[in-house]
């Protein structure tokens, strides 16, 4: 259920309370440099910041993702060079994977006149999915639902897993292993990935709709904000670790010699 996974997540990320404080002053810093930048930089100057953050994002993630794979109990110290070659990566992988996913879903939901199937989303904009879902024919619905669903957890799998064995091996062509990663999938089970992969993302929602949450100090609000978001971060990234940690677990006891 999306309470443990967030019990998880919060032992993991408040093993030391002195870090965790001192990555969201980093955060804060952040935030406010970048709300700057986005004030009086010129277009250029956003792009930069835009890269930036993006690999520092994905970078810390994918340290995260391969601290848990190696049975890791808290926050990673912060590797710059670790960051940014992991961060580069990974974005040019997820970029990749999200491009094919994209052009693959939108052929197969265009001629329904239905978006391209997101799960994520669609959970989140609720009352707009169940508006889309009530004004078009039953059985495009059910095509649509049942394929977009099949495609979007296939290719949602095979990214993870790619991502978890750049951050396990920091090989980037491992992250395009297609018959490693099937076979890493097969180890856990599709039904048990898709499972623990429905309850990550039903986790990131729940913390999703929690952000919509205001009071009446705007600096209250963006701290609320701020955490959240970083929990939403490193849920999916701590998500991405702990399947691939089970799947070398298990990989590992069914290469032991018997006894």
């Amino acid at each position: 259920m999306p309470h443990v996974i967030l019990k998880r997540v919060w032992d993991y990320c408040a093993y030391s309370k002195k870090f965790l404080a001192f990555i969201f002053l980093l955060l804060f810093i952040s935030s406010m440099l970048q709300k700057y930048i986005l004030t009086v930089g010129d277009v250029y100057e956003i792009y930069v910041l835009q890269v930036l953050v993006a690999i520092s994002v994905a970078g810390y993630g994918m340290v995260i993702t391969r601290d848990r794979i190696n049975h890791g109990k808290r926050l990673p110290k912060i590797e710059i060079m670790d960051i940014i070659v992991l961060g580069i990566k990974s974005v040019i992988v997820i970029t990749i994977y999200l491009e094919v996913q994209g052009l693959i879903l939108d052929f197969v939901c265009s001629p329904f006149n239905f978006p391209a199937f997101d799960l994520e989303e669609m959970l989140l904009l609720w009352p707009e999915t169940i508006h889309m879902i009530y004004t078009h024919n039953p059985v495009n619905t059910i095509i649509f639902l049942v394929v977009g669903a099949v495609l979007f957890y296939v290719f949602s799998f095979f990214m993870e897993i790619g991502l978890a064995k750049l951050a396990d091996t920091n090989s980037f062509l491992e992250a395009f292993n297609f018959p490693s990663i099937k076979r890493s999938i097969d180890v856990i089970g599709w039904r048990n990935y898709a499972k623990e992969y429905t309850l990550i993302i039903l986790t990131i929602v729940l913390l999703s709709y929690l952000t919509a949450f205001q009071t009446s100090f705007t600096f209250v609000d963006s701290l609320i904000d701020m955490t959240l978001s970083f929990f939403i971060f490193a849920t999916q990234f701590l998500g991405i670790g702990a399947v691939y940690c089970r799947i070398k677990d298990l990989e590992n006891e069914e290469n032991m010699p018997a006894e």
